[in-house]
């Protein structure tokens, strides 16, 4: 049974992209990759080498650096004997990208508006509350459509900049003319 029809997801990946490396391919061209570097952190720089390898590079088109990204990952171990001893690598693999445009995808934000791709509650608040004011039972009822089946208390930085990335892009949806409702669990963006 594949692990999508078991439910599972492949874990991922949710940064900017702060490098970009040439294309690398063997001699005799059998194998090529290209690695991208993505920091992953809020407080403190987390960067990762992420690896798309042969056909999977052509995920890597039309990024640059400064993108959010979302990236799906495998972990790729290997053993080597060299001359120093036995050593073993892990290599993280990218199996997709997904750029992250605003918090709805597909549509380009305002100019001003770039997506957050780490961040805590309290900014998370701040920008709930930069829209609705002090209305924290609002806040607390979002955030359990936003991550149904989660604790707020469980969110990690890449949750709560889901929560500021989509409270945003309500904003901008009520800002549009004939926007969808803001109190529509189904154009939530996630």
């Amino acid at each position: 049974m594949s692990e999508q029809a078991k439910g599972k997801t492949r874990p991922e990946i949710k940064g900017k992209v702060l490098a970009i490396m040439p294309e690398w391919r063997n001699a005799a061209g059998t194998f090529w990759k290209q690695e991208i570097v993505v920091e992953t952190g809020y407080r403190f720089p987390n960067p990762v080498k992420v690896s798309f390898q042969k056909e999977a590079t052509s995920h890597l088109e039309g990024v640059e650096e400064g993108d959010a990204v979302i990236v799906p990952y495998a972990l790729n171990g290997r053993k080597w004997d060299g001359p120093n001893g036995t050593q073993f690598f892990v290599d993280v693999v990218g199996l997709d990208l997904q750029k992250i445009v605003g918090s709805g995808g597909g549509t380009a934000p305002a100019a001003e508006t770039k997506p957050v791709v780490g961040c805590t509650a309290a900014t998370a608040i701040e920008t709930w509350a930069k829209y609705h004011g002090d209305d924290k039972a609002g806040f607390a009822e979002y955030c359990k459509r936003l991550k149904p089946g989660k604790a707020s208390k469980a969110y990690t930085i890449g949750d709560w900049a889901d929560v500021v990335n989509a409270i945003e892009a309500d904003a901008q949806k009520a800002d549009a003319p004939d926007g969808p409702a803001d109190d529509d669990p189904d154009n939530l963006p996630f």
